[in-house]
């Protein structure tokens, strides 16, 4: 499920929501006059409550509440809390990612996996559908939508799988230390807004992100500047292609890859590949 197909999904869930509790809330009764369809006259009476409601104030059901609490408190195995870890130690550097093969974004899913996404999002429907009275909580599908999508291009996947994923992703938030800096003002936090749309809007286009520019100068590596992607699709596959490697060769390539290793180290060789075959296929020399 793309972004913007589950913002659209969420945006109907509130819209039901909002309706349902004004129609629970709000009482309406109309009482027409006799004589030309224009003397009509209706009455509407609507609660305090239902105003609040479709002014945007819609309590959160108590079920909702206690998922939320659960989540908070939850306790992992330690085969979650270790996996988490191993991850933070393995993914320093890599802002956010909660994958133990991390940053090659949307890749093309398995036929099996994608399968899997057509089975939550299904599941995520009906769940949805069969709540009349109130809003539905969709952030767990979302979640195991997420992990699929992030792990689904390297092995088949069952639910139990993409439920560890989310436990993975969960237990690594709560290992991670709480940022210490100073809350931002309104005017910075509006600046960072504005530059991290800028860089999102630039990657839409196929320019390289900048995070990854610095990275490969750094390691001295020789790469591609731009790279033609359709958003979603990962960048990495306009970076093969400009590398003169076909989709197929790479998804082979990272998937051997990803049988012998994780992290950083996994990004490395993936970047490694991509940067040797692109130096043999433009003439270009490795920086030292």
């Amino acid at each position: 499920m793309s972004i913007t197909a589950i913002a659209s999904f969420y945006a109907a869930g509130a819209t039901s929501a909002v309706r349902s509790a004004a129609a629970s809330q709000g009482t309406t009764s109309t009482t027409e006059t006799s004589g030309t369809p224009d003397s009509a006259s209706t009455t509407v009476n609507i609660s305090k409550e239902a105003r609040q409601a479709a002014a945007g104030g819609i309590a959160v059901p108590e079920s909702i509440r206690q998922d939320a609490l659960a989540e908070l408190n939850r306790v992992f195995p330690q085969d979650i809390l270790d996996e988490a870890q191993a991850r933070l130690d393995a993914n320093q550097g890599i802002s956010g990612s909660s994958s133990a093969t991390p940053g090659l974004g949307n890749l093309p899913l398995l036929p099996e996996n994608e399968a899997l996404i057509a089975q939550i999002k299904s599941e995520m429907h009906a769940a949805h559908a069969a709540n009349k009275d109130g809003m539905t909580n969709l952030t767990p599908y979302v979640r195991l939508i997420n992990a699929v999508q992030k792990e689904g291009w390297k092995v088949p996947m069952s639910m139990e799988d993409a439920q560890r994923e989310v436990d993975i992703s969960l237990a690594m938030s709560k290992l991670t230390p709480a940022a210490s800096e100073e809350p931002l003002s309104a005017a910075e936090q509006l600046q960072k807004d504005k530059t991290a749309m800028a860089q999102f809007e630039k990657e839409l286009a196929g320019e390289v992100p900048d995070k990854l520019k610095q990275r490969w100068q750094e390691a001295g590596l020789s790469m591609p500047e731009s790279a033609t992607t359709t958003f979603p699709q990962s960048i990495w596959l306009g970076l093969a292609k400009a590398a003169g490697i076909g989709e197929d060769e790479f998804l082979g390539k990272a998937r051997e890859l990803a049988g012998n290793y994780t992290g950083n180290r996994f990004l490395q060789e993936i970047e490694k590949f991509v940067s040797e075959r692109y130096t043999a296929s433009s003439g270009t020399t490795q920086s030292s």
